[in-house]
């Protein structure tokens, strides 16, 4: 598919949190991001998936990096900037104008033009457009560099400035370092987490990090590029992955409450019907050291998932009376069923488990490891469909595919990328050239405003070395 074609093709989006600094690097942004290390930025998230499915994304990276931890680069361009140096934080500024109002395109231009559309050094109108700005930074970073939602706004109205914190903007958390774990605590999610008399369990970084933040970041900024289209005007949206760890996670949280009646998430921790309390929601150990889980909510699927399990056990297994689909909501049987499913489950290995239950509606199925998910007919797609996965010469297994698939305008696959990284300032002259700032762009290199990597695939005279 032509490139054209992607869904998101001609969005162009510029990524700052390449400017996210460590909390030893001594630069102009020290604790200012949202998390207080770049080894992760959930905005990596949202962006990887606007990039999959066509968008244009420049990560804007901050000069004197030479590496970026950033996995989830794929499709990206890398800008590198100084935004110690003026020209390079008017420069950042001009490419989040709208073309109409930047004026002229040497942005210490004099001329009483500038700021007009008709300067004869003009921009040409098309050529560079900002859809989309990402903040990752702590609360009042931008304001202060005078890049804050009413100057931007001002200067390019169609802008949508997706500002992505971990705590909420506003309130006594707000201009405190976090981790995903510190997001879902406060968003009464981790409590529900774990297993019976034990205390909660966070399920890596995935819930917050990724769920609460990059993906409610990609919704908001799809959501308000459909309200420009209606109304030519571009927003704010804010997203903080304490409030969006808690929005996706309604469900448990509103059925936790005992007012409403629903026997699924009324009881304590680790003793309902989907938090491992029930016997037959849950993961069990194999004989060779592997798992299966279990998901036979409804009776009708429950009883095919019992009737197998008795039609492989051992008889000293079996309790008495033997497990019943009559049975399945007793909770007074729920002892006798997990011991018996334990038992039961490691008398055989994890293939043989899966083969009996394959092809059938019991809802149990292996738990794969990340190298088990590139095997055909597994983790995989049989071939001839479309893959989940693509694999790197390197061996080092698959990278999951984008989804969901559109079936008319799908997404781009991982792609042929021979590193996982991006390189900060790879496009820097390529980028610069499309916005306008062909000329300058030595001038630029030379004040320090800008810094052009050593594998820079774009031609020029100079090579700033990183």
């Amino acid at each position: 598919m032509a490139t054209h074609d992607l869904p998101l093709a001609g969005v162009r989006v510029l990524e700052l949190a390449g400017l996210a600094p460590g909390p030893y690097t001594g630069s102009e942004f020290e604790g200012h991001s949202s998390h207080p290390r770049t080894l992760l930025s959930f905005s990596t998230a949202s962006t990887v998936v606007l990039s999959d499915f066509g968008a244009d994304v420049v990560r804007v990276d901050r000069a004197g990096t030479t590496f970026s931890t950033d996995v989830l680069s794929r499709h990206k361009r890398s800008l590198s900037v100084s935004l110690k140096s003026p020209s390079g934080l008017a420069l950042l500024r001009t490419l989040l104008s709208a073309p109409s109002v930047r004026g002229c395109s040497n942005i210490n231009c004099k001329c009483p033009q500038a700021k007009q559309a008709n300067c004869m050094n003009n921009i040409n109108q098309g050529v560079w457009r900002a859809d989309v700005l990402i903040d990752p930074f702590r609360p009042g970073v931008l304001e202060r560099l005078g890049l804050g939602p009413d100057v931007l706004l001002a200067a390019n109205p169609g802008l949508v400035i997706a500002r992505l914190t971990g705590f909420r903007r506003e309130g006594a958390y707000g201009k405190m370092a976090g981790h995903d774990i510190n997001y879902v605590a406060l968003s009464g999610v981790l409590s529900l987490l774990g297993r019976k008399n034990d205390k909660p369990y966070f399920p890596a970084n995935l819930l917050a990090d990724f769920a609460g933040g990059g993906i409610m970041a990609v919704i908001g900024i799809l959501m308000a590029l459909l309200s420009r289209q209606k109304t030519g005007r571009g927003q704010v949206v804010e997203i903080d992955m304490v409030t969006g760890t808690r929005y996706i996670s309604s469900f448990p949280l509103m059925m936790s409450r005992p007012s409403l009646g629903f026997p699924i998430w009324d009881q304590p921790r680790g003793e309902n019907l989907l938090d491992g309390g029930a016997p037959w929601y849950d993961v069990f150990e194999t004989s060779d050291g592997g798992y299966m889980s279990v998901g036979a909510l409804e009776n009708h699927f429950y009883t095919i998932f019992i009737n197998k399990m008795l039609e492989n056990a051992k008889k000293e297994y079996v309790p008495n009376p033997a497990p019943s689909p009559n049975t399945q909501m007793d909770r007074s049987t729920w002892p006798d069923l997990e011991r018996f499913l334990t038992a039961t489950f490691k008398t055989k290995t994890r293939d043989e488990w899966t083969t009996i239950f394959l092809g059938t509606d019991a809802c149990c199925v292996p738990v794969l490891n990340r190298q088990e998910i590139d095997q055909d007919g597994v983790g995989k797609d049989e071939p001839g469909t479309r893959l989940t996965t693509q694999q790197f010469e390197n061996g080092d297994g698959g990278v999951p595919g984008p989804a969901p698939n559109l079936v008319s305008t799908p997404a781009r696959g991982p792609g042929d990328s021979t590193s996982f990284f991006l390189t900060p300032g790879k496009d820097t002259r390529r980028v610069l050239k499309e916005a306008g700032f062909e000329k300058e762009t030595n001038k630029l290199i030379e004040e320090g405003a800008v810094e052009i990597s050593e594998d820079d695939d774009d031609e020029g005279d100079v090579k700033a070395k990183l």
